[in-house]
């Protein structure tokens, strides 16, 4: 069997003290293989995965030792490691989400079993949207918008080449899975989410796709700029790898905020938020555990007083 990819970083978290990036808050890139493209077999086993998931929901439980990890007091740093990281998650997230919107289209599952690990994605992808726009609105205009106009003076998230298998779901289009109303749910707070997040960082709504005035290009090169400027590469891994690099970034963010708070010094951006906001806020490190549970093929647990993502509500 052909060996996988090389430098590729897989290997869990073996203990509560920081193992990514290199440093407290440093990020890491990230590996996938082209939207699509089927994962490479297997070659690894995921027992230590499964562990893993349970260090995520046991950092959420009890916090990180005192003194263990530092509070970052560097507000770019932070919230630099918070954008690149976040987005990567969301990546990682829509291939498993588009994998089981193929499984249902291609008859190797029914809608009814593929909604509840879809509503745990959405629901992580919503946390990741709250987690990567926490930045308060100074760092985000000197420190986010400049670096992605650097990039290409029209940086826009369309251009994410893992966002197009899950557009038209994302987007509540017509779908298998419309008569779910749990995961129409999702996909509604999804847009609730959206909606806070860039009201907070582009109050105007200029975009800097819409101040710009280049508009054709070729979107294969479109997507080479997205993945460059989040540290994401292009390679066949299989399902283990994808999923193993997901929960390193997972362990790391349950560490952060534990350490700093989403909101650190108690800024949450200006104007109301909904509580189903909030409440999305503060369920971030248990949404994040049942993803990693779904996501690494074990079934996950709710925390007492967390309401689980799952079919039955009460």
């Amino acid at each position: 069997m052909t060996r996988e990819v090389g430098l590729v970083l897989t290997r869990p978290p073996s203990g509560v003290d920081w193992d990514f990036g290199g440093y407290c808050y440093g990020v890491e890139p990230l590996t996938l293989p082209m939207p699509g493209a089927p994962d490479r077999p297997e070659t690894e086993p995921s027992a230590d995965l499964r562990a893993a998931c349970e260090q995520i929901r046991a950092i959420g439980e009890s916090g990180v030792p005192e003194g263990l990890i530092e509070r970052c007091q560097d507000e770019g740093e932070l919230y630099w490691f918070r954008w690149i990281t976040g987005h990567q998650i969301s990546f990682a997230v829509w291939r498993l989400m588009s994998q089981l919107l193929d499984d249902v289209t291609e008859g190797r599952t029914d809608a009814a079993t593929a909604t509840r690990p879809l509503c745990s994605y959405v629901r992580t992808y919503c946390a990741m949207l709250l987690y990567a726009g926490s930045c308060p609105i100074d760092v985000y205009r000197e420190v986010i918008r400049p670096s992605m106009r650097l990039q290409h003076r029209s940086f826009s998230g369309s251009w994410a080449p893992d966002y197009w298998p899950v557009r038209n779901l994302l987007r509540a289009r017509p779908s298998p899975f419309s008569r779910f109303p749990e995961l129409a749910e999702e996909i509604r707070l999804h847009q609730v989410v959206h909606d806070h997040v860039a009201a907070n960082l582009v109050p105007d709504g200029k975009s800097l796709l819409r101040q710009s005035s280049v508009r054709r290009q070729d979107m294969r090169l479109l997507h080479l700029f997205y993945d460059n400027y989040f540290l994401t590469m292009r390679a066949p891994v299989s399902r283990t790898t994808v999923v193993a690099q997901l929960i390193r970034r997972m362990v790391a963010i349950a560490q952060d905020v534990a350490v700093n708070s989403l909101h650190p010094g108690g800024a949450a951006g200006s104007g109301q938020r909904a509580d189903e906001v909030v409440a999305c806020e503060n369920g971030i490190t248990e949404i994040l555990a049942q993803a990693a549970h779904h996501a690494a093929g074990s079934a996950p647990r709710s925390r007492p007083g967390v309401r689980s993502v799952s079919l039955s509500r009460s």
